[in-house]
């Protein structure tokens, strides 16, 4: 049976999730399906670091005991505590636009910061509450507040386009001055 791409050792600077996904994938491109098969590959696949730490984690039992699924979870419990969602929600709420960035990677970075918010179907209002009160461009702001039912895509289409206006002025009137 062929595999594709190769597993690397776990390497605890890296992101647990991140480690696990690729696991996912190889097994999926890879077409490997048995329970057993993925435990072992797993286990591994992490190396030997993370593979003693998976026989402590399940200690009285065996590795060989639980599935791969359940080895996983263990090693996300521990690599990744669950983090405290107001201190989450905090970051998101504190974070502003910083000079020089723009509204989509400003958004992109707000997105970033959600993931452990738990803010459900509120996610779309909340990004658009921190675009509107975060963003650095008074004027910018002031035209997102004008806005009577403004929606999150609505709310960066705007901001992208005077952002676009803003640099295709100061690109025009350059001009002016140098002639």
């Amino acid at each position: 049976m062929p595999t594709f791409g190769k597993l690397d050792e776990y390497n605890e600077m890296e992101n647990w999730r991140h480690c696990n996904e690729r696991v996912n994938h190889f097994f999926e491109a890879s077409k490997i399906t048995d329970p057993d098969k993925k435990r072992s590959i797993f286990l591994v696949s992490v190396g030997p670091k993370t593979c003693k730490l998976e026989q402590s984690l399940v200690v009285p039992k065996d590795p060989k005991d639980k599935s791969f699924e359940a080895l996983a979870q263990l090693a996300q419990d521990h690599f990744m505590p669950k983090l405290s969602t107001i201190v989450q929600r905090f970051k998101f709420n504190t974070r502003s636009q910083q000079p020089g960035e723009t509204s989509a990677t400003f958004l992109a970075e707000l997105r970033r910061l959600t993931e452990h918010c738990e803010f459900g179907t509120t996610l779309d209002e909340m990004l658009r509450d921190r675009l509107v009160c975060g963003v650095h461009d008074l004027r910018k702001q002031r035209r997102l507040l004008a806005e009577p039912k403004l929606i999150l895509k609505r709310a960066l289409d705007l901001a992208l386009a005077i952002e676009v206006a803003d640099k295709d002025f100061s690109e025009i009137h350059k001009k002016d001055t140098q002639e």
